[in-house]
């Protein structure tokens, strides 16, 4: 059996949420599945026709969160992000339009 030593700095926990990226200062957007976390990025499963550009938002549906995140790696669907802000609540978001965009999205 072939062993592969773990190359993370960090422990990720493995989870299965709804999340929504958004780029181009919010004018579009895509769904996602989130598929692990950590306190420093996620991994996340998108559509593998979508091109996301470098940074971008990332909204956790389930918690209602919204943070700026860079993309670290990607392998078909599967997206590497690094968090670039701290996660944060959308409901607190001083930007009406992000807001409302961000509470509708977690709605479904």
């Amino acid at each position: 059996m072939d062993y592969f030593p773990e190359r993370r700095q960090f422990q990720r926990q493995r989870v299965v949420k709804g999340g929504k990226v958004f780029y181009q200062n919010f004018a579009l957007s895509t769904d996602c599945m989130i598929r692990n976390q950590s306190d420093h990025g996620m991994r996340i499963k998108v559509d593998p026709y979508i091109t996301l550009p470098r940074e971008f938002s990332l909204l956790n549906r389930k918690e209602g969160t919204l943070a700026q995140v860079k993309l670290v790696w990607q392998t078909g669907d599967e997206i590497g992000v690094e968090f670039t802000s701290n996660m944060e609540d959308v409901r607190n978001f001083a930007k009406s339009d992000i807001r409302r965009m961000s509470i509708i999205a977690t709605r479904g």
